[in-house]
């Protein structure tokens, strides 16, 4: 029993070490990283766009 408390006191202090270490997660970063999946899916969607319309000019001749 001593031992499993042991353990989790372990986890807890090298969790608090690493976010001392790293610092904390700003928000602002958080927002970047969506911008960016949001800008590649912009842009995803319209290479996709612009590959059916070119399957579709391809097929009509």
């Amino acid at each position: 029993m001593n031992t499993q408390s042991d353990i989790k006191m372990t986890d807890q202090l090298e969790r608090e070490l690493i976010e001392r270490e790293l610092g904390p997660r700003s928000p602002a970063f958080v927002d970047d990283v969506k911008s960016a999946i949001a800008t590649m899916q912009s842009v995803l969607g319209r290479l996709q766009n612009q590959a059916r319309k070119a399957k579709i000019v391809f097929a009509n001749g």
